[in-house]
């Protein structure tokens, strides 16, 4: 299968403080800590979108996110994604983390119309029963537990107009029926702190299980 889009989360355990400057002020007034009584709303975050990279970058309180359009290959996203966390925190440090997520949209080109494939469906994943012969479309998603991370996984047939609906930069050229993959790996653990190597080997990790799910799926697809 093809990888069309991937998405870095970063939730935070405490907003950046970026979006907290209030509390360096009163600090540098009165020497002490703002009072947990006294806080204020954090400020607003922001998006900035490269197109020339096919890049969006969300930074605001409660997460830190880069989103990539273009992904020949894996190795050229986890080059992206690590450059782009280096410079955001070498401008601010990142908080400890309660959720570190990569999501990642596949998609395989189908050789038959859009029926024909939620036939294929129908009878590669389904017993019959009523509702699923009366049904015009199929949608499934399970979530999966790994060791130490879990992972959402939903698939089915999808139209063009659909897929490129997903996309926050789809390409000129798409097929008009595919197979749709998308994988959410994530990890809730207790407030980590943000390393390099610690988010290479998690986005590394995370994609790697993508695609072999993606193998899989196109194996139980698979008429032969």
């Amino acid at each position: 299968m093809d990888l069309l889009q991937v998405i870095v989360e970063l939730r935070h355990h405490e907003p950046l403080k970026l979006f907290r400057p209030y509390e360096e002020l009163f600090r540098s007034l009165t020497g002490k800590e703002l009072p947990e009584k006294e806080g204020v709303l954090p400020l607003p975050g922001f998006e900035l979108n490269i197109g020339e990279r096919k890049m969006r970058v969300v930074i605001d309180p409660a997460r830190t996110a880069v989103v990539l359009g273009y992904v020949p290959n894996i190795g050229y996203y986890i080059d992206n994604v690590m450059a782009t966390f280096n410079k955001i925190s070498e401008l601010v440090k990142l908080p400890p983390l309660t959720r570190l997520g990569i999501r990642s949209y596949w998609v395989e080109k189908a050789d038959v119309n859009f029926t024909e494939l939620v036939s294929l469906y129908k009878e590669r994943l389904y017993k019959p029963n009523s509702i699923v012969e009366q049904s015009t479309d199929i949608g499934t998603t399970f979530t999966l537990s790994g060791n130490e991370n879990t992972a959402t996984v939903a698939f089915g047939p999808m139209e063009l107009s659909q897929l490129r609906g997903r996309l926050l930069f789809p390409p000129p050229e798409l097929p008009d029926v595919v197979t749709f993959l998308d994988v959410d790996y994530y990890s809730k653990p207790e407030p980590l702190e943000v390393t390099a190597r610690m988010l290479h080997d998690f986005v590394n990790a995370g994609l790697n299980y993508a695609e072999n799910q993606s193998q899989r799926l196109i194996k139980i697809l698979s008429k032969e």
